[in-house]
């Protein structure tokens, strides 16, 4: 439920322009990160909602040795889809309590990562062999590599979630897959 309420603010949250943000694709890119020379990132995944199509993308930081950057492994932000095309910053409601996630390494050198409005399933950053870094979860009990998370409010109350929809691929075929829940 708790899943349900704070992605209600995600979806409350882009009614008003000043906090409006997105972006689609679901191919992984790499680009220079503007402050920081030696920083790259590579798309993750997105949020997209029914609201409009700005979306929220989660890059992986890639410090100048191409290893994911353990400390602050993900640049969440808006792209505005809908408006301008740009980039922009969450504000810090969306940071601390809808967009924004926690992060633990392990032993291994993996980061899990737990969303702010989806904790019940951790997302596992794993690096491949050509040093792509990919988020791994659980999405109708197969191990996927997440694209996207999708939320659709109810029509014109646009501050009540009625689901949200996983896609993915499976990451032993790379079959699509798909997961809907329900708001109950």
């Amino acid at each position: 439920m708790r899943l349900f309420f704070i992605f209600t603010f995600l979806i409350f949250s882009n009614l008003y322009p000043a906090i409006n943000n997105g972006n689609t694709g679901n191919n992984i890119n790499s680009e220079i990160v503007p402050d920081n020379p030696t920083k790259k990132t590579q798309r993750l995944f997105i949020i997209e909602r029914n609201v409009n199509k700005s979306i929220v993308c989660y890059d992986a930081n890639i410090l100048s040795g191409g290893k994911l950057d353990i400390d602050n492994p993900i640049d969440v932000y808006w792209l505005e889809l809908a408006t301008t095309g740009e980039r922009s910053e969450l504000n810090y409601f969306q940071r601390k309590m809808v967009f924004g996630y926690n992060s633990e390494s392990s032993a291994a050198g993996c980061v899990y990562v737990t969303l702010k409005a989806f904790a019940k399933r951790k997302i596992l950053l794993v690096t491949d062999t050509k040093g792509i870094v990919k988020p791994v979860v659980k999405i109708n009990n197969d191990e996927a590599q997440l694209i996207k998370i999708v939320v659709t409010a109810k029509p014109k109350l646009y501050t009540s979630v009625e689901f949200i929809e996983l896609y993915g691929n499976d990451v032993r075929s790379g079959k699509p897959v798909y997961e809907k829940i329900l708001n109950q």
